[in-house]
């Protein structure tokens, strides 16, 4: 019976104990019903309490305002107390310059953070399967990932919990058919626009004919490398602390010491060091990365190397010294338009194409950030600059109001160190787009707009 694999997952990786409020993210789907199915036959006996919640991230019109209702209905006639909410996830996406995917799971995940503290829920449960854990696996291989991408999704992260990770797509969908539970679909689903839904129409039924049970396979082997990395993960901590050391602004990294690590461990170290330089995730591809630790191990001292996002390594005696420099020079570039453009003093690629619809570009792609502008009031000369003295824009979502960029880095809690550094999307003298945060309102691709601009910025590998 599938709620007693449910059980046996929860067991294994103590993700439930007695007294626990637990809020279950139904979308809808076959998946997050099954869940919900589950959790509900299990609660009496696991001693936990269920809150449903449901975010229509109005992408759909009507068919998401459908499947809310779908929801909320299902929550009534279980008895199971409910949050539902409507969110206009693609002005968000617009306003912060975000792809569709990536800024429909921050928002979702926004919501269910809140929507758990409300409620004083203990976890968060999602419909995770072993088919999701395979599908990912295989979309991070296919983009190149190491050891920590191919472990793909964790059964438990923080207060997240995928009680369903142990079980395919198949068992969800025979288990809704043989208790008679009604969902609804996705029609996006069924399309190939997306790289995962490809993946799942593509490439799955391909590795299947060579291993009807790959899905548990691939997943179970995610498990495995999983298992590894943490312990990778929790060696290096200790590593680090004999390694380097924080000295200001920047970290000192013992030479000899960081030399003597086998090169799998320096290339993680490394990583982590770069993160911990710039206060957030490098993006440093492993060619990036290569190329830093030959420096490391050839380099005399007073040399130099400059990397992506204003990183820079320095090379002192029995010591490196990696952060970023105090000062940026000022700098522009001419973007070509469309086409792909690289900003080498960024380490950035920008790619922006021309199209009469923008959901010709809603493709999941391994880009940072995308946003979308009205061509027609923009044309095709654009730059890409950093910031200069008197610059100001609209900021999407503040209602038309003007601001000083500099007011606004400082309202972002932006360090004096980075400003210099946020790249900036400029058609003549109007900011366009601060890149990573806000675009500007008044060139934005409205539903008016008869041909849109799509600019996606990406790391240079």
């Amino acid at each position: 019976m599938l709620p007693d694999k449910v059980k046996e997952t929860i067991r294994r990786f103590g993700m439930l104990e007695p007294g626990d409020r637990v809020l279950v993210a139904v979308s809808g789907g076959p998946d997050s019903v099954c869940l919900l199915s589950a959790l509900h036959s299990l609660s009496a006996e696991l001693e936990i309490f269920l809150h449903i919640a449901h975010l229509d991230h109005m992408f759909r019109g009507k068919e998401s305002e459908d499947e809310a209702h779908f929801v909320d209905a299902l929550a009534r006639r279980l008895g199971i107390p409910s949050t539902i909410d409507h969110i206009d996830v693609p002005a968000f996406c617009r306003e912060h310059g975000l792809p569709p995917q990536a800024g429909a799971r921050e928002v979702r995940y926004a919501f269910f953070t809140r929507v758990a503290a409300a409620t004083g829920a203990d976890r968060i449960a999602t419909g995770h399967t072993a088919t999701d854990q395979a599908e990912t696996m295989v979309m991070r291989l296919l983009r190149g990932a190491g050891v920590t991408g191919l472990s793909a999704i964790p059964p438990v992260r923080d207060n997240i919990i995928r009680p369903l990770i142990d079980l395919t797509r198949d068992e969800v969908l025979e288990h809704l058919r043989s208790a008679d539970i009604a969902f609804v679909t996705d029609p996006s689903n069924a399309k190939p626009l997306y790289t995962r839904n490809r993946i799942r129409m593509e490439i799955m039924p391909v590795l299947k004919r060579f291993n009807p049970r790959i899905e548990k396979a691939l997943a179970s082997e995610a498990g495995l490398l999983r298992d590894e990395d943490e312990a990778i993960d929790q060696y290096l901590e200790t590593i680090a602390e004999t390694v380097c050391t924080r000295e200001e602004e920047v970290l000192s990294v013992k030479r000899n010491d960081f030399n003597a690590l086998p090169l799998a461990f320096r290339r993680r170290l490394f990583r982590k060091i770069a993160d911990l330089a710039v206060a957030e995730p490098s993006t440093l591809s492993l060619a990036r990365i290569d190329e830093a630790l030959f420096f490391m191990a050839a380099a005399q001292t007073g040399r130099t190397m400059s990397l992506p996002r204003g990183l820079s390594i320095g090379r002192e005696y029995d010591r490196f010294v990696v952060g970023m420099p105090a000062d940026m020079p000022e700098f522009s570039s001419s973007l070509t338009a469309p086409g792909i453009t690289v900003v080498s003093e960024l380490g950035l690629e920008v790619e922006i194409a021309i199209a009469d619809n923008v959901s010709t570009f809603s493709e999941e792609k391994n880009y940072l950030w995308q946003a979308m502008f009205d061509y027609d009031k923009i044309g095709p000369f654009l730059t890409l600059r950093n910031r200069r003295p008197g610059d100001w824009f609209r900021p999407s979502g503040m209602g038309g109001r003007s601001k000083k960029l500099q007011d606004y880095l400082v309202d972002e809690k932006v360090s004096r160190r980075k400003r210099d550094r946020i790249p900036l999307l400029c058609a003549g003298d109007n900011i366009l787009w601060v890149v990573g945060f806000r675009t500007d309102e008044r060139f934005a691709a409205g539903p008016d707009a008869k041909t849109t601009l799509v600019v996606r910025v990406s790391g240079n590998s």
